[in-house]
Formats: structure tokens, sequence, C-alpha cells
């Protein structure tokens, strides 16, 4: 078997490890709950939080994505890993409003510094052993694995806050990520720079030369980017829409579940889904599926209606997948942990604005009419979009022969 003794194939299995690791969380089902029950914030409080968040997410996507393209891919994730580890500790361990808003800030940064560098690092990885062509499937797993854990950290956190305090499993939660940090301490940085490394800020720039000159990439990353926005945004009101309706803390996890087994089976599928329908109707599902959900949501006010949420979980574990196997294929490897950033950028300045706008509308005139703003923020955006991309992608077909500009 291909790259079988390579010095790069415990990569791959090290790559889950830190995944399964970073998802098991156990703060996952109450975390919402724990700011309005055990802080006392509102939930146009709660939104507020992560406008900064966000905006810091926006700030750092692409800097953080250089760091990783510069100094390496095991670098950053360590690195971020180690910073994460601190954040949910701090998190729940804070006391006041700015507090949290301070473990917020630390969160961000956690965060930039895996986006991009954690799918370039497995692609890598991959490349060096000549198994390239098997991204798109294993990446899936990667993604079905953080659904497992993140379903095993909601059966098990809900009951625990139940029967300790609300704070006590976002701690001990720290301790899981600490872990993932030691295993990336046992990785092996990849090869990524077919010629000589470029200096931090040209790395930057190349980058976003490559992305906007490739219209089909820089169309897809607007696209996915927008979706994936506000199907996050939404997600945010998965609590509150369940207390809402007389779901009791200690059951919230289990209402989690069907969304993640969805976004297992997206995930692991995949590559099987992009290959009997092609690409390009796949990556339109990415605007229709969270249009249904939204639409479904912001229409019906009963407890029957969350059975549309695992729709916007089946997107969430198709993205990822399609979008990096589809862009990976269409950029070089020296600039790969930035452009995938850009994704993430996209994502992190729409979510700025719209989850603190769908928190105070929520708060205002109650949920359905905060399900009906994403409704008309994913018309707005990503619809455009997908129109746009549809044509840069035809066009690219009927251009170039072969789609990849990097071996």
């Amino acid at each position: 078997m291909q790259g079988v003794g390579s010095p790069y194939a415990g990569n791959v299995w090290k790559f889950y490890a830190f995944r399964a690791l970073t998802h098991f969380q156990l703060w996952l089902p109450i975390w919402v709950v724990y700011l309005t029950d055990e802080r006392g914030f509102s939930l146009t409080q709660v939104t507020a939080l992560d406008a900064p968040f966000w905006a810091l997410m926006v700030l750092l996507e692409v800097p953080t994505g250089a760091v990783a393209d510069r100094w390496g891919r095991k670098v950053s994730l360590s690195l971020g890993a180690l910073l994460y580890t601190v954040t949910i500790v701090g998190f729940g361990l804070a006391a006041t409003y700015w507090l949290v808003l301070a473990s917020y800030l630390l969160w961000a940064v956690a965060w930039t510094l895996f986006s991009g560098a954690d799918a370039a690092f497995l692609y890598d990885s991959l490349k060096a052993m000549g198994r390239e062509a098997e991204y798109q499937k294993l990446y899936g797993r990667a993604w079905a694995v953080d659904s497992v854990a993140s379903v095993v950290g909601l059966l098990i956190g809900a009951p625990l806050a139940a029967a300790t305090t609300l704070w006590f499993p976002i701690v001990l939660s720290g301790a899981f990520i600490f872990l993932a940090w030691l295993v990336t301490l046992t990785m092996r940085e990849p090869p990524r720079h077919e010629g000589e490394p470029l200096g931090y800020l040209s790395n930057a720039k190349e980058a976003a030369r490559i992305a906007w000159r490739a219209h089909e990439v820089r169309y897809l990353l607007l696209l996915s980017g927008s979706s994936v926005a506000v199907a996050v945004s939404t997600f945010i009101l998965v609590q509150p829409f369940l207390v809402h309706h007389g779901v009791s803390v200690e059951h919230l996890g289990w209402f989690g579940v069907p969304g993640h087994v969805v976004g297992i089976v997206a995930a692991l599928n995949a590559y099987r889904l992009a290959a009997a329908l092609g690409v390009a109707r796949v990556v339109l599902l990415l605007p229709l599926l969270p249009a249904f959900a939204l639409s479904a949501l912001g229409s019906i006010d009963h407890l029957a209606a969350f059975t549309f949420y695992p729709l916007l979980s089946f997107l969430w574990g198709l993205s990822q997948p399609v979008v990096s196997t589809y862009v990976n294929e269409r950029i070089p490897s020296a600039q790969r942990a930035t452009i995938l950033s850009f994704g993430q950028l996209v994502m992190s300045l729409l979510i700025a604005p719209l989850e603190p706008a769908m928190g105070a509308v929520a708060d205002e005139f109650g949920l359905l009419a905060a399900y009906r703003l994403g409704l008309g923020a994913l018309a707005l955006l990503a619809f455009p979009m997908a129109v746009l991309w549809l044509r840069a992608h035809r066009a690219a077909l009927r251009s170039v022969p072969e789609v990849a500009l990097a071996g």
C-alpha cells in the first residue's frame, strides 16, 4: 500500500486523535445555559460576546494561516491547542462579563491557529506519501471523528452539569484539550514548499493573489463562508430554543445527537456524494440546505421544528471535505493554509454582525423572527455567490484542461 513505512504515516491517526480530543467537549450542550443561568447574561449579551470574537477571527485568520505556511502546520496546531486549553479553563472560571470576554478573545486566537493549518497538515502529509487522492475521504473521516467525539461530549456533559454545576464540565474539558496539545508534540511536520519559502508578508500577498485570480476558488470561498456563517449563527439559538419549549438541562445533550449523527453521515459520504451527483450539484446544496431549514424554523413555533436543525449539521459535515478538496486541487502547497483560511475569514466577517443581530432580535421579537433574519441574510449573501461560482466553475472547466494548479 502506498505510503506504508513513510515517516508521515503516523500523522494521519495522530490528526484523528487531535481532532477527537479537541472536539470531546463537555460544555457543548450547556454553554449558552451556563452564561444565561450561571452568569446571569441575557441572550443579547451572550451573542454580543461573539461580535469581538468573530471580529478578532477576521483580523487573525490570514496572519495565522500565514504562520502555518511560514513556520509549519504542526507549530500552528500545537500553539493553538495550548491557548485553547487556557481559554476553556478560563471560560469556566470567569465570574464577570469582562473575564468571559477575555476568554472569548483567547478562544479566537486559538481557533485561527487551527483554521487552515489542520486541513493543510493532513493534505500535505498525504501528499508526502503520494496519497493526496485520498484526502477528501480521509478528511471526511476526520469530521466524522469530530462528530462522534462531540456526541459523547453532549451525552456526558449535560447530565454531568445537572449533577454538579454548569461550570464544572467546562473546566474539565480543558484536560482533554491539553492531551490534544501533547499529541501535536509527536506529529511530524510535512514538507510544504515546492521551492524556496517566501517571507511571511510575501507569502500572504501571494496567497491573496492566487485566490483572487482563480475565480472559481474566490467565489467558492465566499459561497461556503456565507452559507456556513448563517448556519453557525443559527446554532447559537439551539439551547434557547429547547429551553423555550420546556426541555430540561439534563436532556439538552440528547437533542444534539441527531444533528451530529447526520453530520457524521455527511462527512463520511461527502466524496461519494460528490462522485454520484457531481461537484457542482453538491456545492449548490450549501445555500439550499440552510434555506430550507430556516424557512421551517421561522414558520413553526413548536418543539417539532427542531427536526430541521440536523439539515444545518448536514451542511457543516458536507461543506468542509468538499470545499477543501476543491480548493486544495487548485492551489499550490506553499500558500495552502493561508488560502484555506480565507474561507474562515469570510465566515467570521459575516458572523460578527449577524449572530449578535439574531440574538437581539430573538430577545426583542422572539426566535421565529431571528430565524427569518438568518434566512434573509442567506438570500442576500449566499445565493448570489452560488450563481457567480457556478459561472466561474463552468468557465474554468472549459478553459483549463488540468484543474490543479499544483500537483
